[in-house]
């Protein structure tokens, strides 16, 4: 994973916790005064769980990076939890969909400076 992709904000249930914790590479920030060129961290950005097939994320603003959303999924047999990324976007709706027989657990968003 490229050194300016971290994670920005990550929202876990307490079954994904460990995994959250395992997979956070970084606090989210607001972006510095050496960000806020052409080439800054993106802002006002959301992200959800809609529905059992994954998770959904969006910035108003760019600033010149990208986003993806991110999900963690839950198998429904087996209880194992997955992480997956959606595209990277720099504008619209950024899409993570579980795989197999998993179901959306969680909902959190990654986000860097290069597009």
């Amino acid at each position: 994973m490229p050194k300016s992709t971290r994670i920005r904000t990550l929202a876990a249930p307490a079954a994904g916790l460990m995994l959250a914790s395992i997979l956070s590479l970084g606090a989210g920030s607001t972006a510095s005064a050496a960000e806020t060129g052409a080439q800054a961290r993106p802002t006002g950005c959301s992200y959800e769980v809609p529905g059992d097939w994954g998770t959904v994320a969006r910035c108003t603003n760019a600033n010149g990076g990208s986003y993806a959303a991110h999900a963690i999924c839950k198998d429904r047999e087996t209880g194992k939890l997955t992480s997956h990324l959606g595209g990277w976007r720099q504008t619209g709706f950024s899409y993570a969909y579980c795989q197999g027989n998993s179901v959306a657990q969680s909902a959190g968003i990654m986000t860097r400076v290069t597009p």
